[in-house]
Order: structure tokens, then C-alpha cells, then sequence
């Protein structure tokens, strides 16, 4: 049987690329490999690159390229089906074509890892803090839980003021805090800064998003139309990400880290009440009573901020969230964190191992 050969060089070049994906995926495997060679050597760098490159610009390039690809694939496929109807069904054309789509997706996938993806792969924070991650009792989280009350109940009052500061003021605040932050961990070294309003606002929020992070630009993307009192931690947490912190929950505890570290009470409030419902939200599987009690002990600026949050996210719920969390869910899952979308809240098993090492929040 003979071979067409622009089927077998279609197929050479594509045997090519998945030889580059087993050898990624090989690197991936080794934890220590990634930490130290890419994630503090290579990754650093080229982020910096790419905010010194795309920082300066007032919109974000990575947003403005999403859209443009979505408008892409949506003509390749209108034009697709008028092929379709006006010449019929080709079989060199649809391997060929195939063969073409399959190599693009490796590419992307490629490019991805390259630029961002295998910190994935890395040992992570808890290995930079020498932190002992593992489950706590129910009274361990509980006092945390409480502490975690506590907290945002004291930088309620003195925030409250603040949280109709605009984006502008926010993303410089967060820069700030992880200038500071520095000094206690010079690896978490944040310059330049790269933080941008994405223009897929209301969209977004349909979508189920506060805020992403665009590995192909390096930029950080934040949707500003979310609840006031969460936008200082969610600018954070997408620096984190920029760190090369990929996982949620390790963001998450970053992104805590430096903004209950800020000279800022509207920072370090934001923080506090993000990570007092997770914890929170952890407790009430086990002691749902002790949970809901502890709603009841915030203060009248927190109560407030809750049932705007819950309205919130109330009133944009829709069939196209539940479809975006469930394609997330399992792109986290392929990416390292079996929990999914329940990875987020593991930051709690952190903010434990953190206070038992510590002794403070």
C-alpha cells in the first residue's frame, strides 16, 4: 500500500513534537530538577522578561490575544463548513488538516510548560519554608478558624473606609506588600510589577473568575468588578501566580502571606477574612454548629461584606459557570492537584503547618 507522502511528513513532524512532549514530561517527574533549575533559575528570569516587556502596556496583551484566538477558531470552523458544503468530504484534506490542529495543541501545550506550566512539577512553598503540610485535628482547626475570626474582625473597622479605593491604587498596594514581604523571604521577590484590569469583566464574572493569570504574556489579570473587600487578596493571589507559584492552594498561601503582611489594613483585612472562610468552610463539614456560630461573631463590616459576596456570586451563577468550573476542575486535576477546584481551600492545611511553625498568623 503506498503511502502519501504529505500524509507521512505530516505525520513526522508530529512524532517530532510528541518525542519533545515525553522528554518535558520526563523533566516534569523530577521535583527537585524543576524547583532548582526551573523554577528558581530559568522561570524567574523570563518572568521578569515578560513584565518588563508587556508591564508598561495599559491593557492586557494576554487578554486582547484570548480574544483574538477565540475569533480565530470561530472562523476556521465557519470556514470549515462551508468547505464542507461546497466541496464535499476530502480525506487527504481532513488528515492533513488533523494532523495540522493536533500539532498546534502540542504546541500550545509546549509552550505552556516552557513559559510557565512545569512549576506545576516543583516541590513549592511548603519546601522553601521547610513547612510540615499534613491534616490537623478538628481542634486544630477550630483555633485556627477562631484566630482566623479574630484577625479580620480587627481589621474590619480600620478597612473599611478603604474599599472603594480604585484598581490603580490596589495593584500598587500588592506590589508594595510583596516589597515588603522580601525582606523576610527574598525569594518572593516581585519586580516588575505587571497586574492589569481584565477586560473580560462582566463576562468573567459570568465565568466564575476574580482574577487569572496569563502564562504566554506573563501578565496578571484582575477583575475588578468583584466585591470590594476581596480585591487586595485576589491581586495578590495572582501575583503569586506570577511567581511561579502554579498551584491554587499555594497561591493562595502566598498571596496570604503578603497581604496580611502589608502596611495596609485594607491588604491585611482581605486577607484574613479570605482565609477565615475557607478555614471556616473546612469546619463546617466537621462542626457545622461551630461554624455557623462563628458567622455569627463577625463584625457588623464583615457581615456585611459576606452578604455582598454571597449575593454576589448569587446573581451571576449561571449553566455557563457550572460548565467553566467543571472544564477548571479538571485542568487542575491534570495539572498536579487531584482535588480540582477543592485545591483552593486546601490552603488551610498551609495556614496550619505555618502557625505551627511560627506561633502567629
Amino acid at each position: 500500500m503506498k503511502v502519501n507522502p504529505v500524509l507521512l511528513r505530516e505525520a513526522f513532524y508530529t512524532t517530532c513534537l510528541l518525542i519533545a512532549v515525553l522528554g518535558l514530561r520526563m523533566l516534569a517527574g523530577n521535583a527537585d530538577w524543576v524547583e532548582n533549575y526551573y523554577s528558581n533559575a530559568f522561570y524567574p528570569a523570563l518572568g521578569r522578561g515578560f513584565r518588563f516587556l508587556f508591564g508598561w502596556m495599559p491593557l492586557s496583551l494576554g487578554d486582547i490575544l484570548y480574544a483574538v484566538a477565540v475569533l480565530w477558531l470561530i472562523y476556521k470552523v465557519y470556514r470549515l463548513v462551508r468547505i464542507l458544503k461546497s466541496r464535499g468530504f476530502n480525506r487527504l484534506s481532513f488528515f492533513q488538516g488533523m494532523f495540522r490542529y493536533f500539532r498546534l495543541c502540542i504546541w500550545i501545550y509546549l509552550v505552556f510548560n516552557v513559559f510557565w506550566g512545569l512549576n506545576y512539577n516543583r516541590n513549592g512553598i511548603a519546601h522553601q519554608l521547610g513547612l510540615e503540610v499534613k491534616s490537623g485535628s478538628v481542634d486544630q482547626l477550630k483555633s485556627l478558624a477562631g484566630l482566623l475570626l479574630q484577625q479580620t474582625n480587627q481589621y474590619s473597622y480600620p478597612a473599611d473606609w478603604k474599599k472603594n479605593a480604585g484598581s490603580v491604587t490596589i495593584f500598587n498596594g500588592a506590589v508594595e506588600s510583596y516589597s515588603r514581604l522580601r525582606q523576610q523571604y527574598p525569594f518572593l521577590s516581585y519586580s516588575p510589577g505587571s497586574v492589569k484590569v481584565s477586560i473580560f469583566g462582566i463576562m468573567g464574572n459570568y465565568m466564575g473568575y476574580t482574577g487569572y493569570f496569563n502564562p504566554f504574556t506573563g501578565e496578571a489579570q484582575v477583575n475588578n468588578t468583584v466585591p470590594a473587600a476581596v480585591l487586595p487578596f485576589v491581586t495578590c493571589h495572582e501575583i503569586a501566580h506570577q511567581l511561579g507559584y502554579a498551584k491554587e492552594n499555594e497561591a493562595n498561601f502566598v498571596g496570604f502571606l503578603s497581604a496580611s503582611q502589608s502596611a495596609d489594613t485594607a491588604f491585611r483585612y482581605s486577607a484574613y477574612f479570605e482565609m477565615f472562610l475557607y478555614a471556616n468552610a473546612e469546619l463546617y463539614r466537621r462542626d457545622s454548629a461551630m461554624a455557623k456560630q462563628n458567622i455569627q461573631q463577625l463584625s457588623a463590616p464583615a457581615k456585611a461584606d459576606l452578604a455582598a459576596l454571597r449575593a454576589f456570586r448569587k446573581k451571576y451563577t449561571s449553566p455557563v459557570d457550572r460548565l467553566v468550573s467543571v472544564i477548571y476542575d479538571r485542568y487542575l486535576k491534570l495539572n498536579q492537584q487531584p482535588a480540582g477546584s477543592e485545591s483552593y481551600s486546601r490552603v488551610v492545611l498551609w495556614l496550619m503547618a505555618y502557625y505551627q511553625q511560627q506561633g502567629k498568623l
